[in-house]
């Protein structure tokens, strides 16, 4: 029996494209000869969102409830989040519909054992290395506040549900 897999796809923000993401999707799920049945991008957000400010990926999980597909494809699994909370629900709420994810960058696939704790490991280094961005980040703000610096490029780089509190939380509000 043909494996039915739905891919998904996300980038952060809206210069990038998802392009390359589908073409090596694509390429594998071909190679594996599985069947394609949906495609789902996020573009332009981040992999920090919880599922319900990700409109592609709240559209993936209720089509899993469906069973609409077998496993969930993805290029790397920091593109299904960076938050090791979000990651863990994710992969709890497809393993309760015995639903794989797949991701083709790390190799694995956790409708095996080995897959299943190399995803939960992976998630956990991606939310690492997601608070070690963070850390590095407030460290130079501060610095830069002690320096009496101007800081007026962060409204440029910097994307916030409420950035007046963000500023406020790390003492240049």
């Amino acid at each position: 029996m043909t494996r039915k897999v739905a891919i998904y796809t996300r980038v952060s923000t809206l210069d990038q494209t998802i392009d390359n993401q589908l073409i090596e999707l694509r390429d594998y799920c071909s190679r594996m000869g599985w069947e394609i049945t949906q495609e789902y991008a996020d573009e332009g957000l981040s992999g920090t969102l919880s599922r319900e400010k990700r409109p592609a990926l709240n559209s993936l999980i209720k089509d899993a409830y469906r069973k609409k597909f077998d496993s969930v494809v993805c290029w790397d699994i920091s593109r299904l989040g960076r938050s090791m909370k979000e990651l863990i629900l994710f992969l709890s709420d497809m393993k309760d519909r015995d639903i794989g994810i797949c991701s083709v960058r790390q190799g694995f696939d956790t409708s095996t054992s080995m897959g299943e704790i190399m995803f939960q490991f992976v998630g956990i280094l991606s939310s690492w290395e997601r608070e070690m961005i963070r850390e590095k980040t407030l460290a130079s703000l501060e610095r830069a506040r002690r320096e009496g610096k101007t800081l007026k490029f962060i409204l440029f780089f910097c994307r916030c549900d409420n950035f007046i509190q963000f500023l406020e939380n790390i003492g240049l509000g």
